[in-house]
């Protein structure tokens, strides 16, 4: 029982995250709307912005028309709970090893 909460913990913390990164990079690109460059910052904020999407946003495994509105949200947070599935089989994965050397 505890991993699932720690699954789910890790997936709403990604969810924040990626939400706050997204509208951050909105603004910054936003504000740079006239200009000819995009600035440094507002690159590495697109990049986070793609990174934290993978997989299910960047390759578009849902069709946009079954979420409509803030129905959005439900891909949204499968995708959390993918990278929270890999964060957690990470994490046991280094524990495994570095208990196993011991």
């Amino acid at each position: 029982m505890k991993k699932y909460v720690v699954i789910i913990a890790i997936a709403a913390v990604h969810s924040v995250v990626t939400k706050v990164i997204a509208n951050i990079t909105l603004a910054m690109v936003s504000a740079h709307a006239h200009s000819d460059q995009m600035s440094v910052m507002g690159r590495l904020f697109m990049a986070a912005s793609k990174v934290l999407y993978f997989p299910v946003i960047t390759l578009a495994w849902y069709p946009r028309q079954f979420f409509p509105g803030n129905w959005v949200l439900i891909p949204l947070f499968v995708n959390s709970l993918l990278w929270a599935v890999m964060i957690y089989l990470f994490f046991i994965l280094l524990k495994s090893v570095f208990v196993s050397n011991k």
